[in-house]
């Protein structure tokens, strides 16, 4: 089995968050938090769910902090 990452961001705060796709069909967001938190989430969801969950996280915190990185775009910031 592999993980294929369908999308991800980083917000402007380090925290990042990914939409994987499992190759027998499962899909998951993996969130990735930076300090002070330091921890790694993931859950698996059904493929339409996954992706809501993933737009409606990102959407946060673009509202929220801004992002430094959005696979639909260009760098807008910042690299590692």
């Amino acid at each position: 089995m592999e993980w294929e990452e369908k999308a991800h961001y980083e917000t402007r705060e380090g925290d990042r968050v990914g939409l994987l796709a499992l190759d027998d069909g499962h899909w998951s967001v993996c969130w990735s938090y930076a300090d002070p938190n330091f921890s790694i989430q993931m859950i698996s969801f059904d493929p339409e769910r996954a992706q809501e969950v993933f737009t409606t996280a990102r959407d946060q915190a673009q509202a929220r902090e801004g992002l430094r990185y959005d696979s639909r775009q260009e760098w807008l910031g910042s690299s590692l």
